[in-house]
């Protein structure tokens, strides 16, 4: 990769603080262009490209089968370095200023009526305590990925996790990084870190407040009983083997408890946030309030709850109209 992608990514890694999820998907697609410099355009160094430059590396991107979002993604990181490169001087005219993005199908967000959050939340009451074998163990950090280690339900914790991802309207990684000095003595709020590193307060709702009280003196309990030192890290949402829950972890728990063999349709921890935003949206709550709750940086991002919103009510005109 060229030199001055690397620098820009220390740049956004100790300037910008951008999250390290974020900062592997910039690398990749700097790799990309890169590559693409070096094999395809007679090795060109980044800032000589012109904008003719660009729409030809979007041409070989959709030639080999990048679909419009993919080549969005990429063309917004190179606008990024592009910008850093005016800033520093290294650069007097920015070669991505004309060109466009690709237009995108709209996708609606997946989200779930308030019926299905509350079977999501009765199925694990109903579960109980059990192991499964399944693809994924526990990884050193207590999060799960590959190993084929037996890991145990928790339904406790597995009902406070998914009222607590509704009520909040929480990222994944923001739930995952919750700790227990984060949340208010009433447990009524919390204070989480987003994207950025910006924290915000969120908020719990009675049956969230309820479910993690239950969940804590479970999690408090098992510590106890443990023979070695605490090794929860302060973090609120455990293995059963004490560790804190990785993104990973969270993910493999809603693929247990939603799909095929549950009677609950699959979905993703994502799903609950934008279930969150969408449930705020179609009661009338202010756009600019869920998106300070939701922890959005433009409105725009927000703004799409309006029309999941309005889909869902023709839906259901079509659905309970007679000449629907």
């Amino acid at each position: 990769m060229k030199a001055v992608f690397t620098e820009y990514l220390h740049y956004l890694q100790g300037v910008r603080a951008i999250s390290p999820r974020t900062l592997r998907s910039y690398e990749q697609d700097f790799l990309i262009f890169s590559s693409y410099l070096e094999a395809e355009a007679g090795d060109k160094e980044p800032f000589a490209v012109t904008d003719t430059d660009i729409r030809l590396f979007i041409a070989f991107l959709g030639q080999k089968k990048y679909n419009p979002s993919s080549v969005n993604r990429i063309l917004a990181a190179l606008r990024g370095f592009y910008r850093y490169g005016e800033r520093m001087g290294m650069q007097t005219e920015n070669p991505l200023t004309s060109v466009k993005n690709l237009k995108t199908p709209k996708k609606l967000p997946d989200f779930l009526f308030d019926r299905e959050v509350s079977g999501l939340c009765k199925s694990v009451s109903n579960s109980g305590e059990s192991s499964v074998q399944e693809k994924v163990g526990e990884t050193r950090s207590g999060g799960i990925t590959s190993g084929g280690n037996t890991v145990s339900l928790w339904p406790a914790r597995d009902t406070a996790l998914f009222a607590t991802m509704y009520s909040t309207g929480c990222r994944v990684s923001e739930i995952a990084s919750i700790r227990l000095s984060d949340i208010s003595g009433d447990i009524s709020s919390a204070v989480v870190t987003g994207k950025g590193n910006k924290d915000r307060q969120v908020f719990f709702s009675k049956a969230a407040a309820t479910a993690l009280k239950a969940y804590l003196k479970e999690r408090d309990a098992l510590l106890k009983r443990m023979q070695e030192r605490d090794v929860s890290r302060g973090m609120v949402f455990i293995s059963k083997r004490g560790k804190p829950l990785s993104v990973r972890g969270i993910q493999y728990i809603f693929s247990f408890y939603t799909g095929e063999n549950s009677g609950i349709r699959h979905i993703s921890p994502h799903a609950l946030r934008h279930s969150f935003a969408t449930t705020l949206v179609s009661r009338g709550a202010d756009i600019r309030i869920v998106q300070e709750l939701l922890g959005h940086s433009s409105i725009s991002t927000t703004q799409r709850y309006t029309h999941v919103t309005t889909e869902r009510l023709k839906a259901l005109y079509h659905q309970a109209h007679p000449h629907g």
